[in-house]
C-alpha cells in the first residue's frame, strides 16, 4: 500500500481490495435460514491464498464486467432448477445468471450442488427431479475416474442435499463435459463432478461447504468420517481458490 506524506492513498486501497477477487453468486432466497453462504467465506477468509470475496446475490448480480473477477463460485440453493421447465417467471430471475454461464470462456468457475443444475440447464441439458424424497444432509463415498488438480483423491466422502440431479446419459452434458464422478443413490444415476473439456468450469452435485462440526450429528455419521468429509470439502475449496490465482498471476 502506498502512503503519501501520511495521507492514506484511496485509490491504491480501492485496486488492492480489488486485486484477485472471487466472485460468489448466492442463489438462496432472501432468508433463507442457511449458514452455507458464511461456510464458503469462512474458507476463502482462511485460505493462505491471496485472495479476496466479493459476495453477490443472484437477484442483485449482472453478467458484465466480469474481467475484473479471477474466479467465480455458484452457490447451492433451496430453489429448484427444475422449476425453470413449468415456472417462466422463476427462469427470468437467474437470465443473467444462465447468460454468464454460457458466455464466459476463461474465467474459472466452480459450481456447487444448484450450481452444477443450473450450468446443465444452461448448457441445454435436461435437469430431472427425483420422485422420491431427494438426498437431505446424507454423507456418501464417490470414486473418480480421475483426479485432477481440483479433486487430488479418488474415493471421498460428500455431503449431499439435493432432489433435483443431472443424468450422466444426458447428450449434452456428453458433449460438453468431462464427467468424472456418477453417485448411483436411491436408484438414480447422478453426476456428481463433472468439467467443461474446453473451459475451466468445475461442477458438483455434493456440498465441500460442509466442514461446521456442528453441522453432522454424531449419532448419525461416524466422527472420523464426518471430520474427512470437512477435510476434503474444505482442500476441494481451496484447490479452485489457487487454480484461480495462479491462473491470474502466472500468466
Amino acid at each position: 500500500m502506498k502512503l503519501k506524506v501520511g495521507i492514506i492513498d484511496n485509490q491504491n486501497i480501492e485496486n488492492e481490495s480489488q486485486e484477485n477477487q472471487i466472485l460468489l453468486i448466492d442463489n438462496y432466497s432472501r432468508g433463507f435460514p442457511t449458514d452455507r453462504i458464511q461456510r464458503i467465506e469462512n474458507i476463502v477468509n482462511n485460505c493462505i491464498a491471496d485472495v479476496n470475496l466479493k459476495i453477490v446475490h443472484y437477484s442483485q448480480f449482472k453478467s458484465e464486467k466480469m474481467d475484473q473477477y479471477i474466479g467465480i463460485i455458484l452457490s447451492g440453493s433451496n430453489l429448484n432448477v427444475s422449476s425453470f421447465y413449468y415456472d417462466d417467471r422463476q427462469k427470468k430471475k437467474f437470465y443473467e445468471e444462465l447468460k454468464l454461464i454460457r458466455e464466459i470462456k476463461h474465467t474459472p468457475m466452480l459450481a456447487i450442488c444448484f450450481g452444477i443444475q443450473i450450468v446443465a440447464y444452461a448448457y441445454g441439458a435436461q435437469v430431472c427431479r427425483m420422485r422420491i424424497p431427494g438426498l437431505g444432509g446424507e454423507i456418501i463415498f464417490l470414486i473418480l475416474n480421475e483426479t485432477d488438480l481440483l479433486i487430488t483423491h479418488k474415493n471421498i466422502p460428500v455431503n449431499v442435499h439435493h432432489r433435483d440431479f443431472v443424468s450422466p446419459n444426458d447428450s449434452e452434458i456428453l458433449n460438453n463435459f468431462n464427467i468424472k464422478s456418477i453417485s448411483r443413490t436411491k436408484g438414480y444415476r447422478i453426476v456428481q463432478y463433472m468439467s467443461h473439456k474446453n473451459k475451466p468450469l468445475y461442477a458438483i452435485q455434493f456440498h465441500p461447504e460442509t466442514h461446521n462440526p456442528l453441522f453432522f450429528h454424531s449419532s448419525i455419521f461416524d466422527d472420523r468420517i464426518a471430520d474427512k468429509t470437512r477435510a476434503v470439502g474444505k482442500e476441494i475449496i481451496e484447490n479452485f481458490l489457487w487454480m484461480c490465482y495462479y491462473k491470474k498471476n502466472h500468466k
